[in-house]
């Protein structure tokens, strides 16, 4: 789309202001009459829509110029824009006001814009906007740019009627560590910025000053520290009444156009559902391509819903794929099934709230904790979503609580979801850190401020998986942030049957009856991946011998192949998983006696531990589908 074709066009340009105000919008109006700053960095959903339809941007500019004589933007490519094209004559006057030499000395080249404000002055047809012969034509370099701006946010008469927004801020200053390394041109913007954010008299020529930057981490990490002067404000993916309310409006508007879109497997409050995660402006991108291909249908909407999110925040999450077959896939895991019906499906169904917001998945690895979360999502309908820990840590200061931040953000916007932290006791979120590692003491303190939020109780609920729950910090795992931590243990022979069935049929595999008695009866010790190992290793062997069927032999066979990790590690961890169980009936009934002496509990896990040869750092036997 060209500039100002976007469906604001398709719009009343007055609905802008008709709607609910953006509560972006309203933190700023109340840090900026507190006089509590005049600098504001806008960041995240900047650059989307409002549910109107016209853009963040566009609502901000349209907002301000309600109340400010002179609306103007500035961007590196770009130049300067205007709100309303009167502007331009009134800054002219301003500037002119102010003189030359006021402020810093200008250079030649401010000299020379300043020439042809002028000239255009005396002009009046002449447009600010367009054109290489107007004086806001062509793209003046940040430097020369800002030092005009600030003639004109300081000019006597100027008080009160102007506000300035830097678009694209990153472009203009963008993140670097080392001042040593930045050109003297960088520097100069990177002081400019700096010295607008702290002059308090700028700030009494009450005249507010915007820095729009759609990912926060790519502008100059001075510029966002509490001394800057600048105020951080979050303008949050849309909600999911935004979202109906938006498709309502839109899918009207297109009808009075006589250009409607048809809604084929799909209602508006299922699309907005479905769209959890978006943005507005990705809604619009769905329903032009809908209107291509005839109308909007489920799957267009997941295939375009992936591919987005792939695009935008694959660095920090990855959407979890629903089990189709749900529970039934699991084969075993009866007492955490039966715990999910009973305190999260049922209660959820019904509407109600009160259902755990924290779960701890704890015990050997490859138990199927991941699988589980998957299965749970489709028989509770929920987004699913997975923090993709290896990605968060980064060497630059600051980018790894920027990242968490922007996943939990995502997260929000997904509500109702499942989002699933795994290994937590390998990551720098299961503990406070220390002084000498002060990015885990800050990561941990967001995990503890994200899992604290009682209004995302009912609308989120945060399972992690942890081989060590003895690593894990206590004030994570306190009632009220982990309201359950549930013990999944090594299957037992009657659970290991009904594994070896269910991994058959999801690998499109029959197996017979002795197989199955072969695989249960032998497999002491395996876990819920070590089995799916064993099933996929018979059925290969099948194959080799031209069988359709894995037959008893192949179990045997398999058996030798595929062998359990060390016995002394999943009895350490399984002890581990029972002590760190917070309520009994979670664990189950076969365990729930070790847990009534735990003087003796303690005992034999030291006695586990102290055996030599054993319990590295971490074991990567889970299998993709457990």
């Amino acid at each position: 789309m060209t500039e100002g074709s976007t469906t604001s066009d398709m719009l009343d340009d007055q609905c802008a202001l008709e709607i609910p105000v953006p509560a972006w919008f309203n933190e700023y109006k109340e840090t900026y009459i507190a006089g509590a700053a005049h600098g504001f960095i806008l960041t995240g959903d900047i650059y989307g829509f409002v549910v109107s339809g016209v853009s963040q941007r566009g609502y901000l500019e349209n907002a301000l110029a309600e109340k400010r004589e002179i609306v103007l933007r500035y961007d590196r490519a770009g130049g300067f824009r205007f709100t309303m094209e009167f502007m331009r004559a009134k800054a002219v006057k301003l500037v002119n006001s102010q003189g030359i030499g006021a402020t810093a000395p200008l250079s030649k080249d401010s000299t020379a814009m300043l020439d042809k404000l002028n000239s255009c002055l005396n002009n009046p047809n002449q447009d600010a906007n367009l054109g290489s012969d107007g004086p806001f034509g062509g793209s003046p370099g940040p430097v020369e740019a800002l030092r005009l701006l600030e003639t004109l946010l300081r000019a006597p008469k100027a008080r009160g009627k102007v506000a300035v927004i830097l678009d694209f801020a990153e472009l203009i200053c963008p993140n670097v560590q080392e001042k040593a390394i930045m050109s003297p041109t960088d520097r100069d913007i990177l002081g400019l910025l700096l010295r607008w954010g702290q002059d308090t008299t700028l700030g009494k020529s009450n005249n507010p000053i915007f820095l729009l930057v759609a990912k926060i981490p790519e502008l100059h990490a001075d510029l966002r520290a509490s001394g800057s002067g600048y105020k951080v404000i979050d303008v949050p993916l849309p909600t999911r009444e935004d979202r109906l309310m938006y498709l309502r409006r839109y899918l009207a508007k297109r009808e009075e156009r006589n250009k409607p879109i048809s809604l084929l497997d799909v209602n508006t409050e299922e699309m907005a559902n479905l769209t959890a995660g978006l943005n507005l402006r990705h809604l619009e991108e769905i329903l032009l391509l809908a209107y291509r291909l005839g109308g909007v249908s489920r799957q267009l909407v997941k295939s375009r819903k992936d591919a987005i999110i792939t695009s935008e925040f694959s660095e920090v999450a990855e959407m979890i794929e629903p089990l189709e077959q749900g529970f039934a896939a699991l084969g075993g895991m009866d007492h955490l099934t039966s715990w999910a019906r009973s305190e999260l499906i049922e209660p959820l169904t019904r509407g109600l709230d009160d259902v755990p917001k924290g779960v701890l998945l704890v015990g050997p690895p490859g138990t199927g904790k991941t699988y589980f979360v998957r299965a749970l999502a489709k028989e509770v309908g929920f987004n699913a979503v997975m923090l993709r820990t290896e990605n968060i840590l980064s060497k630059y200061v600051g980018e790894s609580e920027n990242k968490l931040k922007r996943f939990f953000e995502f997260a929000r916007a997904l509500t109702p979801v499942l989002v699933f932290f795994d290994e937590l006791d390998q990551s720098d979120m299961s503990s406070r850190g220390s002084e000498s590692n002060p990015v885990a003491r800050n990561l941990f303190n967001q995990m503890l401020q994200f899992m604290s939020d009682e209004t995302l109780r009912g609308k989120m609920v945060a399972f992690f998986a942890s081989n060590r729950p003895d690593l894990i910090d206590q004030a994570l795992l306190r009632f009220g942030r982990m309201d359950a931590v549930i013990p999944v243990l090594l299957p037992n022979e009657e659970a290991r049957a009904r594994i070896v069935r269910a991994q058959a049929k999801g690998q499109a595999i029959a197996i017979t009856n002795e197989a199955v008695t072969i695989i249960a009866t032998r497999s002491n010790d395996y876990s819920a991946a070590d089995i799916a190992a064993v099933v996929a290793k018979g059925k290969k062997l099948a194959r080799r011998a031209q069988q359709t069927q894995i037959v008893g032999a192949d179990a045997e066979q398999a058996l030798n192949y595929i062998r359990p990790a060390t016995p002394s590690i999943a009895r350490y961890y399984t002890l581990l998983a029972i002590e760190a169980c917070n309520d009994t009936e979670l664990l189950p009934p076969q365990c729930a006696i070790e847990l009534a002496d735990r003087q003796m509990l303690r005992a034999k896990i030291r006695a586990e531990k102290n055996e030599p040869a054993q319990h590295p750092d971490r074991e990567d036997r889970e299998d993709r589908s457990w």
